[in-house]
């Protein structure tokens, strides 16, 4: 049999925990008796359920904190990226730069050559 304790019914208990706590496990054949959790904690504090306004401001909350904290990761690892991109490029053209300069040089000499 499934036994619930309520806050206050066992020593030592915190009066500000309102969860009930599960304190044996259920028969399997009972199962189809037992009440569900949400009926368990409706039941022990009908004045803790929100309302539906409570519960939209709190979504719209917890939305808003969830897409600050995604920003804010996102703008990290952006700046990261650029960071590495800038150090690639940059890598890319000194190791290409000698050939650019060389052939640039070349090119310069012989249109010298061509208008002589």
């Amino acid at each position: 049999m499934n036994s619930i304790r309520l806050p206050g019914d066992h020593p030592g208990s915190d009066p500000s925990d309102k969860l009930p706590v599960l304190t044996q496990v259920a028969d399997p054949a009972t199962t189809e008796i037992l009440p569900t959790l949400t009926e368990i904690i409706a039941k022990t504090d009908p004045h803790s359920a929100l309302g539906a306004k409570e519960q939209q401001l709190i979504l719209q909350q917890l939305e808003q904190h969830i897409e600050t904290l995604l920003s804010q990761k996102l703008v990290l690892r952006l700046e990261q990226l650029q960071r590495q991109a800038v150090k690639q490029a940059v890598s890319e053209l000194r190791a290409e730069l000698p050939k650019l300069l060389r052939d640039a040089l070349k090119a310069h000499l012989e249109s010298r050559q061509l208008g002589n």
